[in-house]
């Protein structure tokens, strides 16, 4: 003890408080500043210490020479590391350390406290209770102006004299404003935490923290989402270095942030424990006792089953959609969220990506995470295209493309991807905006008792299965693409118990065999198939044209000009058809963006927007398609 005891200043111990644990005697419940002390505490680090014993801190402070100022209670001690202390001892010598603790603290007014993750509180308050008063005080999270002060502190302990601490103070305030910006869902739960707010101030200390706030302003994000995540897995790493060994060639293979991350799904989501690589069975017994300790208590976590934060229940479920023996009920947990998506995920998703070829089933659980994160404003589009090939391993592939038009910015982001048709889109139970033509793909929409379709939604697919009670289909008020279609070789909608409910002005249009059964009589229709297989051709292009715009500012249809003029979209007839819709007067064109004019639509082919979705062509159409391919 007498070589990890130094005293603190009192910047750095009053940060300490939000992870305090256990609180001797129990007569004090506030804690607010020194002067509780009565003197300057010392701050005995149990990680570094040697292993704790029935006379750690009494022969400590002897040996410290400050058990004189112990006994004329004008000292007291902060005691960390209760998990790793744990580990590196046996339960009698672990006991024997706390009955130490306890019968000198006993009667004193100054209080003694004890640091440590969630359950080694817990163990240690069931042996102390029994021997003298405890409070137990929970972990908390910083609201924005602790958290500068908090991160400050530990950048004043990294460097005390560092000269540009009021520009370091800046730079925090900056990085933090920016990650609670992007993670307000969260509150403080990601951008209060201690060890986020450790990694920020890390990172302003070793930085020109003038040019960290320029390009923070200019739109930049030096500190990422992700930088956070790996310094953390990183440092949980680091936790090998309290282990004894004996095959030391272990500590650069274990505990890599790859395993944290399967151990903490597993602990999620309640799977059999990852087993140990092959290792000495001394080693395997001390690799498996820390484990025990550093799994439940590990930062992602909040000390249960459950993630301490969005972002890092993000990253836990990307890993858990990505390893095949988790995708399913992971997958089925994201799906059942609906519009509470979390959206955090695809982000990481992504970063664990290391190709262009998404999974089918992944797909649906990328789009809620990227619509999640829309403001108000906002929109986003899913298209799933199934290649037109007459090869047959080329026909099998499909593509897709998640765009985002932010409200306040010029442009869209296009995510564009790889997958393949023949497999299982899963798509959830909250749905909006959504455009697939995947002829061999089978398309799952569901997951929960009630499931919402918002439109525009156009679905083309080999096989659909509606799994839920009760179908919603809705539009936004005023929306002029308030139509939903949905088509198939096959259906299964055996669960839905009665007749879908519509919301606003929408039109619901539906396709199948035996479709003209209950519930789906009233919108059960036949796509019109013309007899020239070049007109049928082009209507199809006409069609993929119009339900391609969606609702804009002042009630307009637009879509952006890159979108229309893909080689996706122009393929076959269709460069000649969006030629004569353009010359024609159905769409206009400015440097960036087309628009759909509905009223000129009607005037040439006797067609709505909806007409267009439920594939209902009138002979005026196929006249206006006739003379495009002409």
């Amino acid at each position: 003890a007498s070589r990890a005891t130094f005293a603190l200043n009192s910047a750095e111990y009053r940060f300490l408080f939000p992870v305090i644990g256990l609180v001797l005697p129990s007569g004090r419940t506030k804690l607010n500043s020194l002067s509780d002390f009565r003197g300057p505490p010392h701050y005995i680090d149990l990680a570094e210490a040697d292993p704790v014993g029935g006379n750690t801190l009494s022969g400590g402070l002897l040996k410290s020479g400050t058990y004189e100022n112990w006994q004329n209670e004008t000292s007291t001690v902060l005691i960390d590391g209760l998990d790793e202390a744990r580990l590196r001892v046996t339960q009698e010598a672990f006991e024997a350390f706390l009955s130490d603790v306890a019968e000198i603290a006993a009667k004193r007014r100054v209080p003694t406290v004890l640091f440590g993750r969630t359950g080694a509180i817990q163990d240690a308050w069931i042996i102390l209770s029994d021997q003298i008063p405890v409070s137990v005080l929970e972990i908390g999270y910083y609201d924005p102006a602790k958290a500068e002060e908090f991160a400050l502190a530990r950048l004043v302990a990294i460097n005390p004299k560092n000269p540009h601490l009021t520009s370091c103070r800046d730079a925090i305030g900056v990085v933090l404003g920016k990650l609670r910006e992007n993670t307000a869902q969260d509150g403080d739960r990601f951008a209060g935490y201690a060890p986020v707010l450790k990694v920020v101030a890390d990172e302003v200390a070793q930085s020109n923290p003038a040019a960290l706030i320029a390009r923070i302003k200019a739109g930049g994000q030096p500190i990422t989402l992700q930088d956070i995540v790996k310094t953390i897995l990183d440092r949980e790493h680091e936790k090998l270095t309290t282990l004894t060994l004996e095959q030391t060639e272990l500590m650069d293979r274990l505990y890599l942030p790859e395993e944290q991350l399967h151990r903490l799904v597993a602990r999620v989501y309640r799977q059999p424990t990852p087993g140990l690589p092959k290792m000495s069975p001394n080693d395997a017994k001390a690799y498996s006792d820390a484990l025990e300790g550093w799994v439940p208590e590990h930062p992602f976590l909040d000390g249960g089953n459950k993630a301490s934060s969005s972002v890092f229940e993000a990253v836990i479920a990307a890993q858990a959609v990505r390893t095949p023996q988790t995708s399913d009920i992971a997958i089925t947990k994201e799906l059942a969220r609906g519009a509470a998506a979390n959206p955090f995920l695809s982000e990481f998703y992504f970063l664990q990506q290391q190709t262009n070829f998404v999974q089918p089933e992944h797909i649906g659980v990328i789009y809620s995470s990227m619509r999640a994160r829309l403001s108000l404003g906002d929109t986003a589009s899913l298209t799933i295209d199934g290649t037109e090939s007459t090869d047959e391993l080329e026909a099998l592939r499909a593509e897709i493309e998640i765009s985002i038009t932010r409200g306040d910015m010029d442009g869209t982001q296009i995510r564009s991807f790889e997958s393949e048709q023949a497999g299982r889109v899963r798509l959830g139970s909250h749905t909006q905006d959504v455009d697939i033509s995947a002829p061999q793909a089978t398309v799952d929409i569901g997951g929960a008792q009630e499931t919402v379709l918002v439109a525009p939604v156009s679905i083309q697919c080999g096989r659909l299965e509606l799994s839920t009670e009760r179908l919603i289909v809705e539009s936004p008020p005023g929306s002029p693409d308030g139509a939903i279609s949905l088509e198939a070789d096959q259906a299964e909608t055996g669960t839905i118990t009665g007749v879908p409910i519509l919301n606003g002005e929408i039109t619901l249009s539906v396709s199948w065999p035996n479709s003209m059964a209950h519930p789906w009589t009233s919108f059960s229709v036949a796509p019109s198939i013309s007899p020239d297989p070049r007109v049928d051709e082009a209507l199809r292009r006409f069609r993929k044209f119009v339900i391609a715009f969606r609702s804009h500012s002042k009630g307009s249809l637009k879509r952006y000009r890159a979108k229309l003029e893909h080689e996706r979209m122009t393929k076959g007839s269709g460069r000649v058809v969006l030629n004569h819709m353009i010359s024609t007067g159905i769409i206009s064109a400015d440097m960036t963006m087309f628009t759909l004019h509905p009223e000129k639509l009607a005037e040439l082919t006797a067609m709505s927007y909806s007409s267009c979705m439920s594939q209902q062509f009138t002979k005026e159409a196929e006249a206006f398609v006739s003379a495009a391919i002409s």
